[in-house]
């Protein structure tokens, strides 16, 4: 019996020795063939998730009309935080990360969170509405705000403070986050006329730079300075100080180089003033000074052709026309601008002329990123577009212009918002000698800021003609009566006051 007990007692000791080997190897088999299960959140080596880092920034926007132009950090979080006068929105699929960037416990009540079209669309409404959103909902249709008197698209800014470090295991979204390079820059601005007053005045300070002194820092920021040339360049002609004739010396081109103005617009009804071979001398003096041109040429197939330029790896293309009678058409066989006609300056519309710029802009668009249209057209001294001006630009715009610019009218005129781009009628005067009313000595240079191929942000900067040739920045009273006398006659909400 004891026997009997004391095998089975070695049995079972052999059998747990046994099991106690299998589950050693068992444990090492599992280690060396089997991966565990991953944890919740934790990639697995055959099926990993990518985590990106990127930053995402942000933009208070507003109304066109509101007078506010930059805004504190600590002001936007009391708007956030506290009772506001102004409507206030956020956006919706960012409401915790405004919460974070702004370290707030929570929104005062009376903000409201709603997508990012339906705010653009209600701040462009009218004005005391303040938002901020995703920069990649900022677009022409509503101003984007300074932040501590520093603007996003502004390429010389730097320490902006409204951004935010994020993780995404989406790589598009992460891809789209904010590269500062992508920023292109077009400055334009209106009527130069170096001739008459202005001419005596280079003359007198025997400096052909001088009209463009007080302007030329904001003018070179541009990554493209684009400006209306109403004046033909040449020495056959001394200039008179008096009449409607116009001309300037040559060494007048200094004072477009020192401003680092690019491409000048000759559809105009006084850069032919002197006649073809002055216009010719114009046309070889650009040429020679590296400085491009559009709307005119030494024959109709220059004077209609289209301009191409590259900037940030983007390609532009820039169409110009004259309305106003009095300049000389180009030909096959001669020089000259490129014409339309409509009214006031002449009885009718001509169809035939509009589709002529409908296909020119179709073609553009073809070969261009962005489209750029400048029409020298409307009635002078009068700050509302006719009705041949609009439908000019609505043609234009829905052949697949981006941004128009009008000129010659010698003062500012309403702007339009069209298929949810700017239509700006009229510059005004920015070097010229009418020093007889003030809304011929004032004008705005339009500052049209594009990320990639989106106009971003339009922002219109008054200055003001003194001495009879040199314009310069305004105070605070004057650019507020410049602005409003292009808010009281604008055509769409988004720039009425």
């Amino acid at each position: 019996m004891k026997r009997s007990r004391r095998r089975l007692l070695r049995n079972n000791k052999t059998a747990l020795i046994f099991c106690a080997v299998l589950l050693i190897i068992g444990a090492i088999l599992s280690v060396v063939f089997i991966q565990p299960w991953p944890k919740a959140g934790k990639a697995s080596k055959n099926n990993k998730t990518e985590v990106y880092e990127y930053e995402q920034y942000y933009v208070p926007i507003n109304h066109f009309s509101d007078k506010i132009d930059t805004i504190s950090f600590a002001e936007l979080k009391n708007k956030l935080a506290n009772e506001s006068n102004e409507d206030v929105y956020v956006s919706a699929d960012e409401r915790e990360n405004v919460r974070k960037l702004f370290n707030l416990d929570n929104f005062q009540p009376k903000v409201q969170f709603l997508g990012d079209q339906e705010i653009v669309n209600l701040v462009g409404e009218k004005s005391n509405r303040l938002a901020i959103v995703p920069f990649q909902t900022a677009d022409s249709r509503v101003k984007t705000l300074k932040v501590d008197n520093k603007l996003l698209w502004d390429k010389t800014a730097t320490d902006y403070t409204l951004k935010l470090k994020l993780k995404t295991s989406d790589k598009s979204k992460a891809s789209n986050a904010f590269i500062q390079n992508k920023i292109t820059l077009l400055t334009n601005v209106g009527d130069v006329i170096l001739g008459r007053h202005v001419a005596y005045k280079m003359r007198t300070y025997n400096d052909y730079t001088h009209p463009w002194l007080k302007m030329a820092d904001l003018l070179k920021k541009g990554d493209i300075t684009f400006a209306d040339l109403e004046t033909p360049l040449s020495d056959r002609v001394s200039p008179p100080d008096e009449g409607m004739s116009f001309i300037a010396p040559q060494k007048s081109i200094a004072g477009l180089k020192m401003a680092g103005v690019d491409i000048v617009a000759l559809a105009n009804n006084h850069s032919t003033n002197y006649g073809v071979n002055v216009f010719n001398d114009t046309l070889e003096l650009l040429k020679k000074e590296g400085i491009s041109y559009v709307g005119g040429g030494i024959n109709s197939e220059e004077a209609y052709r289209s301009l191409f330029i590259e900037r940030n790896g983007l390609k532009w293309g820039f169409v110009d026309f004259n309305s106003i009678i009095g300049a000389i058409n180009a030909t096959d066989d001669s020089a000259g601008v490129a014409k339309f006609a409509i009214k006031p300056w002449a009885e009718i519309d001509d169809q035939t002329d509009i589709a002529r710029i409908k296909t020119m802009i179709k073609e553009t668009k073809k070969q261009a990123d962005i489209v750029v249209a400048e029409f020298h057209w409307g009635v002078e001294y009068q700050a509302d577009p006719i009705q041949s001006q609009v439908n000019v630009a609505h043609a234009a715009m829905e052949s697949g212009a981006d941004l128009i610019v009008g000129t010659h009218p010698h003062v500012v005129q309403g702007a339009e918002s069209y298929q949810g781009k700017p239509i700006l009628y009229s510059l005004g005067n920015f070097i010229f000698d009418q020093e007889w009313s003030m809304e011929t000595k004032q004008g705005v240079v339009a500052e049209a800021y594009f990320y990639s191929k989106k106009l971003v942000d339009i922002r219109l900067i008054p200055y003001q003609i003194e001495d009879y040739n040199q314009p310069g920045l305004t105070t605070e009273d004057q650019s507020n009566q410049i602005l409003n006398r292009i808010f009281t006659a604008s055509i769409s909400k988004e720039f009425q006051n």
